[in-house]
């Protein structure tokens, strides 16, 4: 009797697991299809018309030279102070899904929709995370690197222009932790050393121009040098499972021979095994903390 049953659940796992896939892979089309019609929106419409239909109601933006915009209450008035509508659009390069599919990430290039030709030297990147409800996908988080849309960045009422750290008791407790302690070893030991740590094998980070650069190697060697980096998490979220999330926060990075470089990050993490590594990471400039 106990061998019959086994076998009847051996069987059951046999149909389940093709059942498992087939979904994932239909998730991942729908999140790729999702992506490529808010680009399509943004070109044709114009990125606020993106953000009222495709980004979740506490969806945060992480737009060049603003500080961190969170929900439409911060996003809609800052894109709407804008002098002309602005007109950016994207195209995908990579895409990781979490295993339940409640939340995704995709990741390419960007351009103003407005330049043509668009060149090599014109290029930007994005990351986008986005959170899956029933059938429908919307925007969780969104940062634009490399990108001179040569708009206002006027902030409007309201709108902090520092936050302070986010708080390691809530549900994304451990991506708040992995990011803080990221941050500390930072502090502690240099950017090399802590990015090497924390990265996962196959990491991606955009340095300078936005360059793409893959691998804990590769990571280490381009963020490696004298200057002080400082940062904390302000805002994170994740999938129901908390094998994929995602940490947003602010930074300042000092050198003895020039300026300090205030900045804004958003920072995508895998968890496996109860161990959390960052898979890719991305940021931009924002307006100097009081």
């Amino acid at each position: 009797m106990l061998d019959c049953r086994r076998l009847a659940l051996a069987c059951v796992l046999l149909l389940i697991s093709p059942i498992s896939r087939l979904a994932a892979q239909d998730q991942r089309a729908s999140l790729l299809k999702a992506d490529r019609l808010a680009a399509a929106l943004s070109s044709d419409s114009g990125f606020a018309i993106v953000a009222r239909r495709s980004f979740d109601s506490a969806g945060v933006l992480l737009w060049p030279q603003a500080p961190v915009l969170v929900g439409a209450g911060q996003v809609r008035p800052f894109l709407s102070s804008q002098k002309q509508p602005i007109r950016l659009t994207w195209q995908p390069l990579g895409l990781d899904l979490s295993s339940d599919s409640t939340l995704g990430v995709t990741w390419g290039v960007a351009w103003l929709a407005q330049q043509a030709p668009v060149t090599p030297t014109g290029l930007g990147r994005y990351i986008s995370v986005w959170r899956r409800v029933g059938d429908a996908w919307s925007v969780a988080a969104l940062v634009f690197i490399g990108i001179s849309a040569g708009s206002s960045t006027a902030v409007p009422a309201g709108v902090p222009l520092s936050r302070p750290a986010g708080r390691s008791g809530d549900d994304m407790a451990p991506f708040i932790a992995a990011d803080q302690a990221f941050a500390r070893l930072a502090r502690d030991s240099g950017a090399a050393v802590a990015f090497r740590t924390w990265a996962d094998e196959d990491a991606v980070i955009f340095g300078g121009g936005g360059l793409l650069i893959r691998g804990r190697e590769a990571i280490g060697q381009a963020v490696a040098g004298p200057e002080r980096w400082d940062w904390h998490p302000v805002i994170a979220g994740g999938a129901r499972k908390g094998d994929l999330g995602w940490t947003v926060g602010e930074a300042i990075i000092r050198s003895t021979e020039a300026e300090p470089s205030y900045s804004k990050y958003l920072t995508v993490w895998k968890r496996r095994g109860g161990t959390s590594q960052f898979i890719i990471d991305g940021g931009n400039g924002r307006p100097r903390s009081p």
